[in-house]
């Protein structure tokens, strides 16, 4: 009888990727598969966005490697025009560390630790694996019962990077080697590297564009270029321990990118996996990352620089209550630099959008380009241990905007913002003085639901007007035309909101030592609307409209 064949899967070869081919048809292939066929693929897709992020993470990790770079903007424009040639430096790369990649090795399986074992040699189920959202319960209900019995080795291929990425926080197994672990149990380090972070990445029109674009050249981003920076196919295989007291520090993007939060070992056969042992790895701290990781905004913290003694910058996490456009600020290099006024900058550019600027000054992009921002990341819950939402958004913005010599439109842009929450909040105040006009009950209701239709109404203008703004075009001109579009929204729901008001509205109450009514809480809406879109108000034949 010939001998039996060790069990493999291998992510180069094999198709695990979910992609949307450029004719519209779903297909899954390998990592050297979406390399090759790149051009021809709109995106790639996964069972959560988050997923995508994770994946597209570990090629750009691949490709970095790779290409030993790219090492200037020349380099890449030579990638990019050559891309199918410099492919054959990726397929001899992959073939060196072809065994690192696959899942099922008996020794250095990808992206675990092989004979991972708690002191019961248990395994936890796939709900371990399989993200939860909201708040413990499956992402989707046809995952419940059967659906969490057996995952295939593709997908199960997905949830292992995504696990790293984006794993909640808390109590994991405790397995045997681990010095760390008390009483059988992993203790809490906080979340996977990913889920820390506002995610912040770069579309183009095909698979191809799209992993260029987020190719960068350090050095154009502010980052330190460095050739110890690597991703873990390329270290010595990870055992249960991890370096130094609790980690050691991470090494560049490369090392970020695909950080392993955890230590796992897939449970299956081969008809598919059906648990996992899942403990604590190594911890990343958020703290100053900036210089290696450009896939997020990052936000001046004031306590953790009273607590370092340094200035101290703390990743922009997106919040799933605000669309992505309403932080646009982070997105964009700053209106006033911090040396002007001696201050830290409160915010901090990402690096992948540093990276499109210098393409555009080095004329590989021109001042026609729109760059596609994706906003992607995860809401925890109760101590970061539940996944309460996952964000995905996307923004398509001018590259005019992220010119770091021209602030005008910058500014215009910024300042939109600034006039749309303004305007928003006038609104909101509205609905809680007619709610107390009337002595119905707490204003916060009222309140909340203006503010969420006002939003809801300014969403689409907002991203078209943007989109809209030109490197030539009159700053005064562009907001002008922005606080008029706001003014009109708003103003309509102001008038609906008044028109649903009954008779004892227009009474009127006492609230805190003053008369309330409707006429006098539309007049303060008027004023305050008035100062926050002071050129939203057009003059028509002599009157304003």
């Amino acid at each position: 009888m010939p001998p039996e064949a060790t069990p493999s899967f291998n992510l180069v070869r094999r198709p695990w990727i979910p992609v949307v081919r450029i004719d519209g048809r779903v297909d899954d292939l390998s990592i050297l598969g979406v390399l090759e066929q790149a051009a021809d693929l709109r995106q790639i897709i996964g069972d959560v966005p988050t997923q995508v992020f994770a994946i597209q993470r570990i090629l750009l990790a691949i490709l970095h490697r790779a290409w030993n770079g790219p090492e200037s903007i020349a380099d890449w424009t030579h990638r990019r025009e050559h891309w199918d040639d410099s492919l054959d430096e990726v397929r001899d790369y992959l073939d060196a560390f072809k065994d690192r990649f696959d899942l099922r090795h008996p020794r250095t399986p990808f992206f675990q630790v092989a004979g991972l074992h708690t002191a019961k040699d248990e395994h936890s189920g796939l709900e371990k694996l399989i993200a939860d959202v909201p708040n413990g319960q499956p992402f989707f209900t046809t995952r419940i019962g059967r659906g969490l019995e057996r995952i295939s080795w593709p997908e199960a291929a997905r949830w292992l990077i995504h696990v790293h990425a984006f794993d909640p926080s808390g109590i994991r197994s405790g397995v045997v080697g681990d010095p760390r672990v008390k009483g059988g149990k992993g203790y809490p380090l906080g979340p996977g590297w990913s889920g820390q972070i506002g995610g912040v990445s770069l579309v183009g029109a095909d698979v191809r564009e799209t992993l260029l674009l987020n190719l960068l050249v350090p050095q154009e981003c502010e980052m330190p270029s460095s050739g110890h920076d690597l991703p873990p196919w390329e270290r010595p295989a990870v055992g249960v321990e991890v370096e130094g007291a609790d980690s050691r520090p991470p090494t560049g993007h490369l090392d970020l990118y695909t950080w392993q939060t955890r230590r796992v070992r897939l449970v299956g056969d081969d008809n598919g996996v059906v648990g996992l042992v899942l403990a604590q790895g190594d911890r990343a701290t958020p703290q100053n990352r900036q210089a290696l990781e450009p896939m997020c905004a990052w936000r001046f913290s004031e306590p953790q620089t009273k607590k370092f003694g340094t200035p101290t910058y703390m990743p922009l996490k997106h919040n799933p209550e605000r669309a992505f456009w309403r932080g646009l600020a982070a997105l964009l290099p700053e209106v006033a630099t911090p040396e002007a006024s001696g201050e830290p900058a409160r915010r901090l550019q990402p690096g992948v959008l540093k990276w499109v600027a210098a393409l555009r000054y080095a004329d590989v992009l021109d001042d026609e380009a729109v760059v596609r921002v994706r906003a992607t990341g995860m809401a925890y819950g109760s101590n970061e241990s539940v996944v309460d939402e996952i964000v995905d958004d996307l923004l398509s913005l001018p590259i005019a905007l992220l010119r770091a010599d021209d602030s005008r439109l910058r500014t215009v842009a910024v300042e939109a913002v600034e006039q749309a929450d303004k305007a928003v909040l006038a609104l909101a105040n509205l609905a809680g003085n007619l709610q107390a006009a009337t002595g119905a009950g707490d204003v916060d209701g009222p309140r909340d639901r203006a503010r969420e239709v006002a939003y809801a109404g300014l969403d689409a203008p907002f991203r078209t007007w943007v989109l809209s703004l030109r490197q030539d075009e009159d700053p005064l001109e562009a907001s002008a035309r922005w606080q008029q579009l706001v003014r009109a929204i708003v103003w309509s729901l102001s008038r609906e909101l008044i028109g649903a008001t009954g008779p004892a509205g227009w009474i009127g109450r006492e609230v805190r030592n003053r008369h309330v009514d409707t006429s006098q809480s539309d007049a303060w809406f008027r004023g305050q609307l008035g100062a926050a879109l002071p050129r939203g108000f057009v003059e028509q034949k002599g009157k304003i409209a």
